[in-house]
C-alpha cells in the first residue's frame, strides 16, 4: 500500500476509550516514525529487568502496572511498524 491510501492521522487503539483519543502522523518521515518505534526497546528493558529482579517479591498491584504500560507501549510500537511496512511496502 502507498502513502496516499493510508489517512493522515490513524488511530492507535488502546481499548480505554469508546472513542479514539491518540492519532499516529503516517506521513511523518520514515525516520521520525523508525526513532518512535523505540516503544519496543524500552518493553524489552523493562522485562529485562523484570527477568533479573524476579517476580516472586513483586505485588500483584505492581504487576498489573507493569503489564499495563507494556501492553500500550507494545500497541504503540505496533502501530508505528504498521505504518512504516505501508509506506516501504
Amino acid at each position: 500500500m502507498t502513502d496516499h491510501h493510508l489517512p493522515r492521522f490513524t488511530p492507535i487503539d488502546t481499548h480505554d476509550t469508546e472513542h479514539p483519543v491518540f492519532y499516529l502522523d503516517t506521513q511523518a518521515p520514515l525516520s521520525d516514525l523508525a526513532s518512535a518505534a523505540h516503544h519496543f526497546t524500552v518493553v524489552l528493558d523493562l522485562m529485562d529487568s523484570l527477568s533479573t529482579l524476579g517476580l516472586k517479591d513483586i505485588s500483584d498491584c505492581d504487576l498489573t502496572r507493569i503489564t499495563r504500560g507494556v501492553h500500550l507501549l507494545t500497541r504503540e510500537g505496533c502501530a508505528v511498524l504498521e505504518v512504516i511496512q505501508w509506506r516501504v511496502a
